[in-house]
């Protein structure tokens, strides 16, 4: 941490504690006289209140499903004491259904810190602005252009103001603070919101010093909310809202531990808070009239009341006239004693004030927000759901009961027994299966005993419990098919209906939620104003409207969303080129909260690009696959053919060798014959030349040849059959392809 960040939160830290006044160090004068004259006022507030919490008891009980005590002893025991908790019902509903209304999933907020029309602005900040545009622009900024962006500069400190308010309400947990609020305003018709206070934490950071990480601890103050019971609260009864109160007092059951820590606060006065525990070591906590019956309710009834060890403080928001601030022992100016002065005080059971502070924020005085369920003017509380349909909830008990102890009494068929005619010692109340009835031998004609049938009344009967049960949606304005149960008649049975029927109920919602932004404005504005005066960071500061948003709207977007997936679920194939899909889909994320899940134009088209592009590779790369199988195929064709040509050439060649080995055997046959008779040799060549054979290379005349007389025709001489060759050897009969053919000698 830096020294100018260590001087900034050492400064923020002590505005904190000045304007809450935890940590003033201004001396304790005698309060004493403060002290009595608050002490009575407090004793009157509380007796005051009894006839409200008489009434709250009996909330609590309709809730709980117990009934009142004198209705409790009413009841015969041997008749049914059924409890329909429909009021429960109807709580839980409404909590849902506003909490999920208030605080979406999608983590939207209801609130909304936004410049004012005309932003305030000091003078510097104008002149940097100024000086800023003119560099951007290069000339002089006019008039429109500085005020469009004093009103940007403004909107962006408000942004950052709303991101330091989110943060805190997040630590705060406002969330489940402000459920706790709507549970009480719905079931008693008051939830009080008490914000913002502020509270010291601590927190250990790592800080590199010197080259190492070492652990520092430091102590911060940030705003915090917190949920009131309604049984610690206690207003001016004479008032009927909140402005018009004098004073609100708040008790706190804090232990002996708690009680001490508070001692050491230097706001208080610690000495008579360690002097009061000395003297009350085992607390001094007074049980009151409703404590007993809450107790009762939750079955705490053997629990220890009187002396637990706990301490009651009490706490003063409100008013205090000059004149006694004045014999107090305060300085008041002589021109201002007539007026009167917010104060925040703390005080012991016995009436000894231990802490008296003036108005800790500026602009607000009360730190109370009120939620009301239903609210008119005859009482600064309240009505819930509980009171509203007490009646109702009477009725469909006394309805139930009715139907169950006539049910009772019909189940099964009544006996009348004539005792005269029984044997000694039967049992006439003792009824079971397969029993055997003893009776004596008197009027042998007479039975001992005798059926009775009572009719049965059910279906007439039944039709009342409903009757009140449709009277208590109509009396809340809650009906039960918000609560989840399949309503099918009516206009229920349909879509259509259904969804005209929850938008009517909705508008019951739409009150509850304009309820509660009271509470948002006033809580909200209250943190902005704390921030205002005490957060150390001016780059979030400046003047702003707290707008209270989302309930109207959200109450417009849910109704909205419910007509949109309606209108989707209608929609047929015949009407589908009439629709613009797109933009329903669109609407559709939007009234969600689903828009992160919808692409973008830019995104469509760039996926539509990619999509033609990988198309266009799917189909190259196919083509390319076509091309290579039609090549695979082509040189399989060819394969197969020139397998074919040489199968043909081997043919061939086959037959060839085999002519050429029949024309050579030929011409053996014919060599040997021309040798064994010369005078058939010109007979061969003429032939030979009539079919127009041609010698490759004449051959030398044989010497002699031309002297060789013509052959003259004459007889053949017969053909020997001998194998004996003319030099002595044999002629095989089976020598060459030409086995088994006999090769004749011819003889000259």
């Amino acid at each position: 941490m830096t020294t100018t960040q260590a001087e900034e939160q050492k400064a923020f830290e002590q505005a904190a504690a000045d304007g809450f006044a935890s940590e003033s160090n201004k001396p304790f004068v005698n309060l004493s006289v403060l002290g009595t004259h608050l002490l009575g006022e407090f004793k009157q507030a509380v007796q005051d209140r009894q006839e409200t919490e008489e009434r709250w008891l009996k909330d609590l009980r309709q809730y709980r499903g117990i009934y009142e005590p004198d209705v409790e002893a009413a009841l015969d025991k041997n008749r049914s004491r059924a409890f329909v908790r429909a009021t429960r019902v109807k709580v839980k509903t409404v909590d849902a259904r506003v909490a999920d209304l208030l605080f979406p999933a999608n983590a939207d907020r209801n609130w909304t810190a936004e410049p004012t029309p005309a932003p305030s602005l000091d003078r510097e900040t104008k002149g940097q602005i100024a000086a800023a545009l003119q560099q951007d622009l290069g000339r002089p900024a006019n008039q429109l252009e500085l005020e469009d962006a004093e009103r940007k500069f403004a909107q962006s400190r408000a942004d950052r103001m709303t991101r330091v308010m989110d943060d805190q309400l997040v630590e705060a947990r406002y969330k489940e603070t402000a459920r706790q609020v709507l549970h009480s305003g719905h079931l008693y018709g008051t939830g009080i919101l008490k914000a913002p206070l502020v509270e010291r934490k601590v927190r250990n950071k790592f800080v590199l010093e010197q080259g190492k990480w070492v652990m520092k601890t430091i102590s911060y103050v940030v705003p915090f909310v917190a949920y009131v019971p309604l049984w610690r609260w206690y207003p001016d009864m004479s008032a009927t809202t909140l402005a018009e109160c004098n004073y609100n007092w708040e008790t706190h059951t804090l232990t002996r531990d708690g009680l001490a820590q508070l001692a050491n606060r230097r706001s208080f006065n610690g000495k008579a808070i360690r002097d009061f525990i000395l003297a009350n070591p085992d607390g001094s906590s007074e049980v009151r009239a409703y404590d007993t019956e809450i107790r009762s309710i939750g079955d705490r009834t053997t629990s220890k009341q009187i002396k637990d060890g706990k301490y009651e403080i009490l706490e003063r928001w409100g008013w205090l006239s000059g004149e006694l601030l004045e014999g107090a022992g305060f300085e008041v100016p002589e021109d201002r004693k007539h007026e009167t002065f917010f104060a925040n005080t703390w005080m012991l059971p016995t009436g000894e004030v231990i802490k008296c502070v003036l108005q800790p924020i500026n602009g607000v005085t009360f730190p109370y927000h009120l939620y009301y369920t239903d609210k008119d003017e005859t009482s600064i509380f309240g009505e819930g759901f509980a009171s509203i349909m007490r009646g109702d909830q009477e009725t469909i008990n006394a309805a139930t009961r009715m139907v169950l102890d006539h049910a009772a009494i019909t189940a099964g068929p009544q006996l009348e027994a004539n005792v005269n005619l029984l044997a000694p010692g039967e049992q006439t109340d003792e009824v079971y299966p397969f029993k055997v009835w003893k009776r004596n031998g008197e009027q042998p004609g007479v039975p001992a005993l005798r059926v009775i049938e009572l009719p049965s009344a059910i279906e007439h009967l039944f039709p009342i419990v409903q009757m009140f049960q449709n009277n208590a949606d109509d009396t809340t304005a809650i009906p039960r098919y918000m609560q989840g149960q399949n309503v099918n008649a009516g206009a229920a049975g349909t879509a259509s209906g259904m969804s005209m029927l929850l938008a009517n109920a909705s508008i019951v919602m739409k009150d509850l939620l304009t309820s509660y932004d009271a509470v948002t404005e006033s809580f909200i504005g209250a943190l902005y104003k704390w921030n205002m005066q005490f957060n150390p960071d001016d780059s979030i500061k400046g003047d702003y409207d707290i707008k209270a948003r989302g309930t109207a709207s959200l109450m417009a977007k849910e109704i909205r969303a419910q007509q949109l997936d309606q209108f989707a679920a209608t929609i047929g194939p015949d009407d589908a080129p009439y629709i613009k899909r797109e933009a329903l889909l669109r609407q559709r994320a939007q009234a969600h909260d689903l828009t992160s899940i919808i692409k973008t134009e830019d995104e469509v088209k760039a996926d539509q690009n990619s999509e033609a592009a990988k198309q266009q590779a799917e189909l190259a790369q196919k083509l390319q696959q076509l091309q290579l199988q039609q090549a695979e195929a082509n040189v399989a064709k060819v394969m197969g053919e020139v397998q074919r040509l040489a199968a043909e050439i081997v043919r061939i060649h086959a037959a060839a060798t085999k002519t050429n080995v029949d024309s050579a055997y030929a011409a053996m046959q014919a060599g040997a014959v021309a040798t064994e008779r010369a005078h058939t040799a010109a007979a061969g060549d003429a032939i030979l030349k009539s079919s127009g054979f041609k010698e490759a290379t004449p051959a030398e005349p044989t010497p002699g040849a031309d002297s060789v007389p013509p052959v003259e025709a004459g007889p053949v001489p017969p053909i020997q059959t001998d194998d004996r060759d003319p030099q002595g050897g044999q002629v095989g009969a089976n020598v060459g392809e030409m086995a088994g053919i006999h090769t004749n000698r011819i003889e000259g």
